[in-house]
Formats: C-alpha cells, structure tokens, sequence
C-alpha cells in the first residue's frame, strides 16, 4: 500500500510553538502541561530498559516508542480520578464496552482498543503465534474482560499491546518502513491517537487536527506533541 509520506510531512510540519486555541493565544503543550511534561520524561527514564525491550521486539528504538504515548501519559494523572473509578471497570466486566469502554492507565487504553488488536492478532498467524498470550480462547466471556482490566493496570502489559499496535500497523501499512523517523512518527501517533482501524486518508486527515486534549479548552495536534517528546528524550 503505497502512503504519500512526504506530502503527510509538509502537511503536518508546522511547529508545535505556533498551536493556537480559538481565542488566537500562542502557547505550547509544554508551557501548559510543564509538570506533566517533566513527568512523562520522568517516567521514561525510570522504564527505559522495559521500553528498550520491547522496541528491540518490534524493530523501533525505546524512544519512539514511547513517543507514541507520552501525550497520553501526560494526560494520565488528570484524568485517572474522574474515569478510571471502580463502577466503571464493573461495568465493562458484566456488561463490555458496550457498557463502559474507558481510558486506564499509564498509556490511556481503552478495552475496545485491546479487543481490536486481539481481533488483528488473531487474524495473522504470524502475530497469533508471537502474540499467544494476548489471546483468549473466549474473548467476549466476562473472565476475559476481567483478565484485560487486570493487565492494563500494569506497564509491562501496557507495552506489550502497544507492541502489538506497532506490528499490526506495520503490516496494514507496509510503505511505513521507507519513510523517515518523523513521518513515521506521526503516523504511529497519529494512528494510536485516532484509531489504526482508520484508512491511511484517514488517519492522515485525522492527523492535521489539533484535537487534544479531549477535556481540554485549548486543543494541540496529538503527533506535534509525540515528535517535541522524541526531540527531547532522543540520545
């Protein structure tokens, strides 16, 4: 599948410093975010070899990885009190996502995202094979609703389905190996952001939108913000 990589960069490639809110004001994810910010870096150094592990895993390096994600964790401590409560989680194990589908921890995922890469592990029998204990033999049974919450409590699997993600999007989208760091940058963030479901046009359409935060007034592109990161924490 053949993606216009270059045009997606110029598209994108205004800086992340020019963000604007509907009022006209200039102000950077960073200026409003500064603890957050200092936060995820924080918590990138703290798990470096986990990322390290499983970036190796999948073919990128520790940093881009968590590239991806960092704009979610910065959201994590704000948002963790208001949707990551008990009868949320309850609702989503007796019921699903058609009951309750919620952001949890570290990296925001939501069960609907995790039942999606299951469905795309489960479709490719290279992935079913390396991803095995992703996979439940009844997935729409509620001791595997259990199970997901369980593990997305936890960083290490957190990274493994981000892992996951990463793999199901190189192979929908095979041209991404031929692209620079920065375009494929925005696209993986881009995709994790709005959903890798999406076609290419629309995860590239989706990706010139300043959108987030979604509890946000003042709303910045999702993949600016995963590249100011990588620019950051890059060795």
């Amino acid at each position: 599948m053949s993606i216009s990589y270059r045009k997606f960069a110029l598209i994108l490639a205004f800086p992340l410093a020019i963000a604007m809110n509907s009022s006209g004001q200039d102000a950077t994810y960073a200026q409003l975010y500064p603890s957050e910010c200092c936060t995820a870096k924080d918590f990138y150094t703290q798990h470096q070899r986990l990322f390290a592990v499983a970036a190796q895993s999948v073919g990128l390096t520790p940093q881009f990885l968590f590239s991806i994600v960092a704009p979610e964790y910065t959201q994590y401590s704000y948002l963790s009190n208001k949707l990551e409560t008990y009868s949320l989680k309850v609702l989503y194990v007796q019921g699903g996502k058609a009951y309750s589908d919620f952001s949890i921890g570290y990296f925001q995922m939501k069960p609907s995202f995790i039942e999606l890469l299951e469905e795309a592990a489960a479709a490719d029998s290279a992935l079913q094979t390396k991803y095995a204990d992703c996979l439940f033999v009844t997935p729409d049974e509620r001791a595997a609703r259990v199970t997901r919450i369980d593990r997305l409590n936890t960083v290490e699997w957190q990274l493994t389905y981000l892992s996951l993600f990463c793999e199901v999007l190189q192979k929908r989208f095979s041209a991404l190996s031929s692209a620079t760091t920065e375009e494929q940058l925005r696209f993986y963030a881009s995709a994790y952001n709005c959903g890798f479901r999406k076609s290419e046009q629309q995860i590239n359409e989706m990706a010139q939108k300043a959108l987030f935060p979604h509890f946000s007034r003042q709303k910045f592109n999702y993949s600016d913000i995963a590249v100011w990161f990588y620019g950051e924490i890059k060795d």
